[in-house]
């Protein structure tokens, strides 16, 4: 449906949703995310670390992705994930509300209603976001910038999350992650709905 939608840009675009660009996803939802959550103070060890590379890998190879392109190791999916983002165009008007509006989505997917608590949330996820993807690419997608004294922010969040880990014990807080991980995958019709994939914008296609 995209490719024939008269609203995707070819030339600018190439074809939507290519193997090459779900290559790139599974190494950022694999590789990369396990990278960023070690930064923030998670602790995995090295067999859970490559279970999250089988698992994506796995899906890749469901979703099509030639063998010739799927990364065998999280070596191949960093090079793949290098490669790709010196590949990608630079941030424009879409790609910049998407990133924020994603962030300030994070207080309703962890059900923040306090609107000081959200606020706090949401300031904190962009120094994080900021610390994680560097300055070139926050100030492309428009973050706030941070001022001097914001810039440990990721080291000061990573030790309190140690500091945490260790106060209530590791195997307490992985299970409380975990707990957290499934309350949040819960969808119901107080949360989001699945409609079917038969128009190119999801807001004008039917439920199931």
């Amino acid at each position: 449906m995209l490719n024939k939608s008269e609203e995707w840009d070819h030339d600018a675009w190439g074809t939507p949703v290519s193997a090459t660009h779900l290559g790139f996803a599974i190494s950022v939802f694999s590789q990369r995310l396990v990278e960023y959550s070690l930064l923030l103070g998670a602790q995995f060890d090295e067999e859970e670390q490559r279970s999250v590379l089988q698992v994506w890998r796995y899906a890749g190879y469901v979703m099509g992705i030639p063998e010739t392109i799927l990364y065998t190791s999280a070596e191949d999916a960093k090079k793949i994930y290098d490669i790709s983002y010196k590949c990608e165009p630079e941030a424009d008007i879409d790609s910049i509300t998407v990133a924020n509006m994603l962030i300030k989505a994070i207080p309703d997917v962890v059900d923040v209603q306090d609107p000081k608590e959200r606020q706090q949330l949401v300031t904190l996820a962009y120094r994080l976001s900021r610390a994680l993807l560097g300055e070139r690419l926050a100030t492309a997608f428009e973050f706030p910038k941070r001022s001097f004294w914001e810039r440990g922010t990721l080291l000061q969040y990573r030790s309190k999350q140690r500091f945490l880990r260790t106060l209530a014990g590791i195997q307490r807080v992985r299970a409380h992650n975990f707990t957290q991980l499934l309350q949040i995958s819960v969808y119901d019709d107080e949360g989001l709905s699945y409609r079917m994939p038969d128009h190119v914008h999801t807001s004008k296609s039917i439920s199931w």
